[in-house]
C-alpha cells in the first residue's frame, strides 16, 4: 500500500501544484526531474495530473499555504508585539499556517494571530486579494463562525487576528468513529446554520470540510478558515468578489460540488453539496469516496460526468438520510436552494427525534402503518381460502395453485411486516429499506392477484357444488380487487403521505 502520511502527502500536493503552474507540455518531464530519486513519488503525482487533466490547480486559501512557506526564519517569542498585540506563543504550525496565542492590549481579548510569509506582503496581487478576503470574513457575524478581527500590517510582513477557538476540528473527532447521535444533529445545525448566515451576505465558503471545523470546550461549533470565500453579489455594485485566479479550481477534493470541477460558477448549493458530504462522513465515520486521494479525484471526475455520488450506507437517524442525499445530489437544482431551507429541515428532523413517544403519530406515517398491517391481514387470508378451494379446481393443479398462493402469500406478508419493524424500531435506515423493498411486494401481490383471478375462473369450470363455487369465485375476485386497489390507490397515496420514495 502506497505511503500515504502526513508528510508523504504534502510533497505530493506541492510537487503536483508546481507541475500545475507549467504548460501541459512539460509537466511530465518537469516532474521526473524534480523526483528523479523517488520513482513512486513521480508515479503518484503523474497519477495526479492524468485524473486532472483540467488546466488549474486545487487552490488554497491565502492563508492555507504549504507548510514550507511558513518557516520563519525570525519566529516571534513571547512578549514581542505586533501593533497592539502581545504574543503569548506559538500554537501551531503547518498547513494552516503558523499561528500565535497573542494579547489584544487595547481590547484585552485573547486573539490566534495568524502569520503570512513576506511574499504575500511584497506581491501587490496577493496583498490586495488577502485585504479582501480579510474583509469579507470580518462581515460575517454569528456564532458558529470564528470572527476575524483585522489586519495587520509590521514592516513587511502580515498578520491576521482573528478569534481564538480552543477545541478540537471534527475531524480529530472523526478519529473516534462516527459522531453519536446526541451530538451529529445538533453539530450539523450549527455548521448548516453558520452556512445561512454567510449566504445571506451573499459569501460562499467553498472549503466546507472537517479541518475546517472545530468544537469549542463548551461544545460550540465554530466554522473557520472563509479563505476560499466568494460573494456572489456584486462588491460595489458593477463588479463581484472573485478571490481565486481565473481558471483555478479552489476547494479539497472530496468536497467539491461538481460544478466547481467543471469550471462553472460556484454558488450556496455549491457549499450545500460539501454538506452533504461532510454531513454523510459525521454520521457515518467514513467518507463516501474513500480516503485515496486517487480514488477521490476519480469519483470527483465519474460524478463530473453524470454519476450521483455513492451515498450506499444506511443513516442511524429518521429523516436524516433523505436530506444528506438531496444535499449531496449532482445538479445544483435537485439540491436545496438555500441553506435556510436546510436548516428548516434539520430542525424539523431534531424536534421530532426529541419526542420518541411520538414517532408512531408522525402525520402520514402512522396511515402508512395501518395500511401495511391491514394488508397483511388480508394477503395472510389468501391461503386458508386457497386450501379450502383446491378441491374443487381439477387435480393436480389445485394443489399447485394452492402452493402458488401460499409462496406469494408468505413472501409479501414477510416483506410488509419487515417494512413495518423497520419503521418503527430502525427509522434511520427505514426510507432506503422501504425504496429495495416496496417494488418486490408489488410485483408478489401483482402476481397474487393474477392467480387470485385464474383460481375464480377454474372454480367456475370444476366445482360441483354451484353455491359454494359462486361464492367463493366471488371471494376471490374481491381479494384480488382489493390488493389491485391496494398497490395501484392507497399504497402510493400512503406512501407519500409518509415521505417516502416508491419502488
Amino acid at each position: 500500500m502506497p505511503d500515504l502520511s502526513p508528510e508523504r502527502w504534502r510533497r505530493i500536493t506541492e510537487l503536483f501544484h508546481d507541475a500545475l503552474e507549467r504548460e501541459p507540455g512539460a509537466r511530465e518531464p518537469f516532474v521526473r526531474e524534480a523526483a528523479a530519486e523517488d520513482e513512486d513519488l513521480a508515479r503518484e503525482v503523474l497519477s495526479l495530473l492524468a485524473s486532472h487533466p483540467s488546466s488549474g490547480y486545487l487552490e488554497e486559501p491565502a492563508w492555507a499555504f504549504a507548510a514550507d512557506l511558513l518557516e520563519d526564519d525570525e519566529p516571534l517569542r513571547p512578549g514581542e508585539t505586533i501593533g497592539k498585540y502581545r504574543i503569548a506563543g506559538e500554537i501551531a504550525r503547518g498547513g494552516m499556517g503558523v499561528v500565535y496565542r497573542a494579547a489584544d492590549g487595547v481590547l484585552g481579548r485573547q486573539v490566534a494571530l495568524k502569520a503570512l510569509p513576506p511574499e504575500y506582503a511584497n506581491d501587490a496581487g496577493r496583498r490586495e486579494r488577502l485585504v479582501r478576503e480579510a474583509r469579507i470574513a470580518a462581515q460575517l457575524s454569528h456564532r458558529a463562525i470564528a470572527t476575524v478581527y483585522e489586519l495587520v500590517e509590521a514592516g513587511d510582513r502580515l498578520y491576521i487576528a482573528s478569534e481564538l477557538v480552543a477545541g478540537i476540528t471534527l475531524r480529530r473527532e472523526l478519529a473516534d468513529g462516527p459522531l453519536p447521535p446526541s451530538h451529529l444533529l445538533s453539530t450539523l445545525i450549527e455548521i448548516a446554520s453558520a452556512l445561512a448566515a454567510a449566504h445571506a451576505r451573499d459569501i460562499v465558503h467553498r472549503d466546507l470540510k472537517p479541518e475546517n471545523i472545530i468544537r469549542r470546550e463548551d461544545g460550540q461549533i465554530k466554522v473557520l478558515d472563509f479563505g476560499l470565500a466568494r460573494t456572489t453579489a456584486p462588491a460595489d455594485g458593477t463588479t463581484s468578489m472573485q478571490l481565486t485566479e481565473p481558471g483555478t479550481v479552489a476547494g479539497t477534493p472530496g468536497y467539491l460540488a461538481p460544478e466547481i470541477l467543471d469550471r462553472r460558477p460556484a454558488d450556496a448549493r455549491s457549499d450545500i453539496f460539501a454538506f452533504g458530504i461532510l454531513g454523510w462522513e459525521l454520521a457515518t465515520g467514513r467518507h463516501p469516496f474513500g480516503t485515496d486521494p486517487h480514488a477521490q479525484m476519480a469519483r470527483l471526475h465519474e460524478i463530473s460526468a453524470g454519476a450521483e455520488p455513492p451515498l450506499d450506507e444506511s443513516l442511524p437517524m429518521a429523516g436524516l438520510e433523505r436530506v444528506l442525499r438531496r444535499c449531496a445530489a449532482r445538479a445544483p437544482e435537485d439540491r436545496y436552494q438555500s441553506a435556510e431551507a436546510l436548516v428548516d429541515d434539520l430542525r424539523s428532523l431534531q424536534r421530532y427525534d426529541s419526542q420518541p413517544a411520538a414517532r408512531p403519530g408522525r402525520p402520514g406515517l402512522w396511515w402508512w402503518q395501518f395500511h401495511q398491517t391491514s394488508m397483511a391481514v388480508v394477503v395472510a387470508s389468501t391461503p386458508v381460502w386457497g386450501w379450502i378451494a383446491r378441491r374443487w379446481i381439477a387435480v393436480p393443479r389445485g394443489t399447485w395453485v394452492f402452493l402458488l398462493i401460499l409462496g406469494l402469500a408468505t413472501a409479501s406478508v414477510t416483506l410488509r411486516l419487515n417494512l413495518l419493524f423497520t419503521s418503527r424500531v430502525h427509522p434511520g435506515i427505514f426510507p432506503e429499506h422501504h425504496r429495495r423493498l416496496s417494488r418486490w411486494v408489488a410485483w408478489l401481490e401483482g402476481a397474487l392477484c393474477l392467480i387470485l383471478l385464474w383460481s375464480a375462473a377454474a372454480i367456475g369450470v370444476a366445482s360441483e357444488v354451484p353455491d359454494t363455487h359462486e361464492a367463493m369465485a366471488a371471494l376471490f375476485v374481491a381479494l384480488a380487487i382489493v390488493i389491485a386497489a391496494s398497490l395501484a390507490i392507497i399504497e402510493p397515496a400512503t406512501t407519500r403521505g409518509a415521505g417516502l420514495k416508491g419502488p
